[in-house]
């Protein structure tokens, strides 16, 4: 590390040097994070909020909820968490004496002088706009009814370290939301320039004697060189020994940076502040995460979040007012409350005792289904505004653990009646379950020690019987839904019954059927199911188009048209996405994604390449491939 100031000087940022000597990784942690956001099947993929904006939501809130879940099982008097996201504009003189206070400058320096894109940041962000007089956005993040960051900056036994610091460190409580290793990953994927101050305020604990405050500033930047010296693009705004700044210190430079100075006598004042420069998330793109990933929660009153805007307007989320969380809503209270009328659309179901390797696992969980059988049910396919994509509709179930954050709103059919669920786990499975998520803890692997994520045969097991038994309880009640046929004896069709009199009578009038058509252009197809991961399949193939001998020239303009559909209860279902590769000479066809027209000659085939979205290897599908000889006025209408 660089260092030669005082502690008692202005503060500095102090790069890590590359040390081949140590254990180390590049300060680029983002790029662990790219991939970790939540998906938004069917009609939540309806203004879903930004991949950075989930993140943001779920890490950053997941690490101080554990926090004052933490606090609540020793303090049975502590605040209720309270969360508050505050964006604020700096201009003029506070501008610049914040860019001095926390040495902007030499970071802009730093940026300018190297690969933006190789330290991770943006083309353009804050500290490229430093010398203009355009105002600097930053978020503070301020958290109430939490532990702060406890711990003498020893070891592995300061919070503030496992928080900011290390990575992967996993010693949380087993009803724990995620680990502290990669709880920075909301805060790093908020701010454009990768910088992250925090401001702690804590209890005096018997290992960390007459210490009750602390502040240390991180960069999370790529791997760099500077003036011929390698970096690992970590940097700490810090003490000259690289610990954090202490008690009336760390409240000083609190209170410069224009944050609210925390009292350790206070229970209230008790939590941490993060600082961060240039959000990347405006306000109503988190709010709208924030609902996503936490309604549970919000509902039941567990906690507060507050966003307040530059101008100070104060958005909270309102999980109620959004649409397409009503169903969830309604069936998260009939998974979690006691029903007095039942419902035919409605269905709770406790899943029963769970046997694995010689334990039993009682109550695992509840799961309450509902169903709108004259609406939503039975959706059409259908735009979700002007000019905006289909809505692939599908039956959805919101996964949840204790911490009553949605884990994942979990794809379980795509074919009519839709409904929606909430299973919500038990204690007895809780940290069996957890065991099973990969960082961005936004899926239950059913797959025992996967890469990145280690799980543990008897947890990924769980995590199978569980999604299983979720699947099953939906097609059942899916079936229990639907009308009953009617009775043989009551089904008339007049067209069939004619004929079969015309058969059996001998006699039949009017001219002989048609011959069948001779077709001019020959498909042969070749496809077969591959394994993707975590009991998944795609469909890849080849499908070679040419001329037939009943064609009469030596060349056509051909449109060609590849599709792959689920087959659900003996029906063509929803479609499934196809990515194809056309040969030379084929171009898509307006916005069709799968339409494309070309000319094939005599004696060579147009050879197409396709592959299908992966998919549940459970479910059934079917290709469709067809291709036309076209005039010249079809030509013109496709286009």
């Amino acid at each position: 590390m660089e260092s030669s100031v005082n502690d008692n000087a202005h503060p500095v940022w102090r790069w890590e040097k590359t040390d081949p000597s140590r254990s180390g990784s590049s300060g680029d942690l983002s790029k662990l994070f790219r991939h970790e956001g939540s998906e938004n099947p069917g009609v939540l993929a309806v203004d879903e909020p930004s991949m950075n904006a989930s993140v943001v939501a779920r890490e950053v809130i997941q690490n101080s909820w554990d926090s004052a879940r933490e606090r609540k099982k020793s303090d049975t008097e502590a605040p209720q968490f309270q969360i508050d996201f505050e964006y604020r504009s700096l201009s003029g003189e506070v501008r610049e004496r914040f860019i001095e206070r926390l040495d902007l400058a030499s970071l802009a320096r730093r940026a300018k002088a190297g690969d933006r894109d190789a330290l991770g940041l943006r083309s353009t962000d804050a500290l490229s706009c430093l010398e203009s007089d355009n105002p600097l956005a930053v978020l503070v993040i301020r958290e109430r009814g939490t532990t702060g960051m406890y711990g003498p900056f020893k070891g592995a036994r300061s919070k503030m370290f496992l928080a900011l610091v290390s990575l992967g460190y996993t010693i949380k409580d087993d009803d724990a939301g995620g680990s502290y290793g990669y709880g920075k990953a909301g805060l790093i994927r908020g701010s454009a320039t990768r910088t992250v101050v925090a401001y702690s305020c804590f209890h005096e604990q018997p290992d960390d004697p007459g210490i009750t405050r602390r502040l240390l500033g991180m960069t999370y930047w790529g791997q760099h060189s500077c003036e011929g010296t390698s970096y690992t693009g970590f940097a700490r705004f810090s003490k000259e020994n690289l610990h954090p700044f202490e008690n009336e210190r760390a409240d000083e430079i609190a209170e410069s940076l224009g944050l609210e100075k925390r009292d350790p006598s206070s229970a209230d004042e008790i939590g941490t502040t993060f600082l961060l420069i240039d959000p990347t998330v405006p306000p109503e793109d988190l709010r709208d995460a924030v609902v996503r990933s936490w309604w549970p929660a919000i509902i039941d009153g567990e906690f507060v979040v507050e966003i307040r805007t530059v101008e100070g307007q104060s958005i909270y989320p309102r999980p109620r007012k959004y649409e397409h969380l009503k169903p969830f809503i309604r069936a998260y209270e009939i998974a979690t409350a006691k029903q007095d009328n039942a419902k035919a659309e409605e269905k709770k179901v406790a899943l029963s005792v769970i046997e694995q390797s010689g334990e039993k696992h009682e109550s695992p969980g509840q799961i309450g289904l509902v169903a709108d059988t004259s609406g939503w049910s039975y959706a059409e396919a259908s735009s979700a505004g002007p000019g905006e994509a289909l809505i692939d509709h599908r039956s959805l179930v919101a996964l949840m653990r204790g911490t009553k954050m949605v884990v994942e709103y979990r794809d379980v059919g795509r074919s009519t009646p839709y409904v929606r669920g909430v299973f919500v786990a038990g204690r007895s499975i809780d940290s069996a379950l957890r065991r099973t998520e990969p960082k961005g803890h936004n899926t239950w692997s059913t797959e025992a020690d996967r890469d990145g994520v280690g799980v543990d045969v008897d947890a990924a097991e769980i995590a199978k019987i569980v999604l299983k038994r979720i699947r099953d309880n939906v097609n059942g009640f899916r079936k229990q839904l639907k009308p009953e046929p009617p009775p043989p004896d009551d089904i008339h069709l007049p067209l069939f019954d004619k004929f079969m009199r015309t058969m059996l009578s001998g006699k039949r009038k009017g001219p002989n059927p048609p011959l069948v058509e001779k077709r001019p252009v020959s498909i042969r197809l070749s496809q077969e199911p591959e394994p993707v991961g975590n009991d998944e399949v795609r469909v890849v193939g080849t499908a070679h188009i040419s001329l037939s001998e009943h064609h009469p020239g030596d060349h056509a303009e051909v449109s060609v048209a590849v599709a792959y559909r689920f087959v659900e209860d003996e029906r063509v279902g929803s479609h499934c996405l196809v990515d194809i590769d056309p040969p030379s000479g084929f171009a898509q066809v307006g916005d069709a994604s799968n339409v494309f027209k070309g000319v094939i000659n005599r004696g060579t085939d147009a050879v197409f390449e396709f592959a299908t979205e992966s998919y549940e290897a459970s479910w059934t599908g079917r290709l469709y491939i067809t291709a036309d000889i076209m005039s010249s006025d079809q030509s013109e209408d496709l286009e």
